[in-house]
């Protein structure tokens, strides 16, 4: 039983089955007022990043080349990899309830890339090859990344497509590369930013009973957590105090990339499914070597202010037993 939420691999957050329901002394068997999404899907009236014409998605099938992908993200950042990403992924989180009506309760997958340490520079490693850090123009298309590369993206978008790639060692390299189509649209603009991580709120419901509720909050850099459940569910059982994200990018080049206060980050793929109603589809890259053509699930995606909000409702239906969790996302623009 696979429920998944908008951060990748973080499946189930509130994945509730039962064979029995206790009473509860506060909510009933319908999500609160502000659980769901509004009718109407209006995007945001905020600027754009100050790198947002830059942002660029590059890849090459060279198997000589110094990389395997570039993108330049709008806020300045960028991630090249240096070969083709994979994931790994172990058993989803879910519940399983036995003939006797126990339930037992399946810890969750990570499909994530362990962090390295920062050098001087500010460039982040991962253990799957790529690299995060951050960009300078140094011309009309040039431009230097913080680990010392400098590429030169003038032809990358004309009938040569290709780039000039300068790598650290003084070396340079003509890649002739793909370059992806940029998304585009009011809706698009909203949505292709970087965003701090304000809360995520969770209701779990069994049969059209409340069963849980929690509620995590970034506070200084920490999570504070508020949790009640009933037959047993402890907060334990679906979060820790690391699985909050603190920041998430999502790209024009169809990125989204979440920072985890414990160091990892998940890097996977968004598209719309209905830009006019604000719904988006999310799913693992269809470049990792591990492929999960069942891991996704759409989302509806709302914006006030600076803020914005992904709901997410799911329910599962077993033995007759079916489980719903509806889940909140409060994100707030970084620029």
């Amino acid at each position: 039983m696979n429920i998944k939420t908008i951060y990748p691999v973080l499946l189930a957050s509130l994945s509730i089955v039962s064979a029995a329901c206790g009473e509860t002394d506060d909510l009933k068997g319908n999500p609160p007022e502000g659980a769901l999404p509004s009718a109407e899907f209006i995007p945001s009236d905020l600027a754009s990043e100050p790198f947002a014409d830059d942002a660029i998605l590059i890849t090459t099938t060279d198997e000589g080349a110094p990389f395997y992908s570039l993108e330049l993200l709008a806020d300045g950042y960028y991630l090249l990899s240096m070969y083709r990403p994979y994931g790994v992924c172990d058993a989803p989180v879910g519940a399983v309830v036995d003939a006797n009506g126990n339930v037992s309760m399946l810890k969750s997958c990570r499909r994530r890339a362990t962090r390295s340490t920062a050098d001087e520079n500010g460039t982040v490693r991962f253990s799957d090859g790529t690299e995060y850090g951050k960009f300078e123009k140094t011309g009309e298309k040039e431009y230097r990344l913080s680990n010392g590369v400098t590429v030169d993206l003038l032809n990358a978008t004309n009938s040569d497509r290709s780039i000039v790639y300068r790598n650290v060692d003084g070396s340079v390299s003509r890649v002739y590369v793909n370059v992806s189509e940029p998304a585009v649209g009011k809706g698009a603009r909203s949505l292709c930013r970087t965003w701090r991580v304000n809360s995520l709120e969770a209701w779990g419901y069994l049969n059209g009973q409340y069963m849980a509720y929690c509620k995590q909050t970034m506070v200084d850099g920490k999570v504070e957590t508020v949790f009640k459940g009933s037959m047993g569910i402890e907060e334990d059982d679906f979060f820790d105090d690391d699985d909050l994200p603190y920041k998430v990018i999502f790209s024009s080049s169809y990125s989204y990339i979440c920072f985890y206060l414990d160091g990892q980050v998940d890097i996977a793929k968004w598209e719309w499914r209905d830009q006019d109603q604000g719904v988006l589809h999310y799913e693992d890259s269809k470049e990792n070597e591990n492929y999960d053509d069942e891991w996704g699930g759409d989302v509806s995606v709302r914006f006030a202010g600076n803020q914005m909000r992904i709901y997410e409702d799911y329910s599962y239906t077993e033995k007759g037993i079916t489980s719903r969790t509806v889940i909140v996302n409060t994100l707030t623009a970084a620029n």
